[in-house]
């Protein structure tokens, strides 16, 4: 009898001792869950953080020209400028950053003056020098900008130094220019590969020249043609 009642008391003593530590247990499981929540809460704002600023890292504005990346084409920039005194903003695209294109030399003005107020500007490529896609891209950008009728409103045409057997164009159908076809009429803009990365004249020429062997450099050359030219770049 003695016993069953030492057993029944042992029982509640332990019920009584196990109430305390559950809500101790209880305490500390809640103050975890508390802590990781500000934990999660803190990471979250510092991703979110971190992705905004990667976002406006790729929004900037150069010589006060805003440029935006162009996610429909998955490459290069959007611009937005004024031409003269219009109301509304012209919006075009280009591939190359301008904050990269600085070491590229130009001499503007002399450009300038074998290309403005031209009647038909050429872009020549000399079929021997057997360049490909990039070329081609670059010289549709040329075309892009100066056939502009916000722009310089010049007719842009290709054309071979020298007749392209190769060529896709019947030898019929191709227009064979080269430098000293330049005049008060007719610019010309040649477009290849050399020692350096630059825009020059050349005996009548406009050269935009990528440093060999990367055709894309070409396409760089370009873009720091154009941007100059209707003064984003200067």
């Amino acid at each position: 009898m003695v016993e069953e009642e030492n057993l029944k008391e042992s029982v509640a003593k332990s019920g009584n001792e196990s109430t305390p530590k559950a809500e101790k247990q209880n305490k500390v499981l809640g103050m975890i869950l508390f802590f990781s929540l500000i934990i999660l809460i803190l990471i979250a704002i510092f991703l979110f953080r971190s992705s905004s600023d990667k976002i406006e890292q790729q929004y900037f504005t150069y010589n006060g020209i805003k440029f935006t990346p162009n996610k429909k084409a998955g490459i290069g920039f959007d611009m937005e400028f004024y031409v003269n005194d219009a109301q509304f903003p012209i919006y075009m695209s280009v591939r190359e950053d301008p904050r990269n294109l600085e070491d590229i030399s130009i001499d503007i003005e002399t450009i300038k003056g074998m290309l403005l107020d031209r009647d038909h500007i050429y872009v020549l490529i000399d079929p021997e020098d057997d360049l490909k896609g990039a070329t081609t891209v670059a010289a549709q950008e040329i075309d892009y900008f100066i056939d502009n009728p916000y722009l310089f409103n010049i007719p842009v045409s290709s054309a071979f130094f020298s007749v392209a057997e190769d060529s896709v164009i019947p030898i019929e159908n191709q227009t064979v220019k080269d430098c000293s076809d330049a005049s008060e009429e007719t610019g010309l803009i040649w477009l290849r590969l050399g020692n350096s990365t630059s825009v020059f004249e050349e005996n009548g020429c406009v050269v935009v020249q990528g440093k060999s062997p990367d055709e894309m450099e070409i396409i760089r050359a370009a873009d720091r043609f154009y941007l100059t030219m209707i003064g984003i770049m200067r």
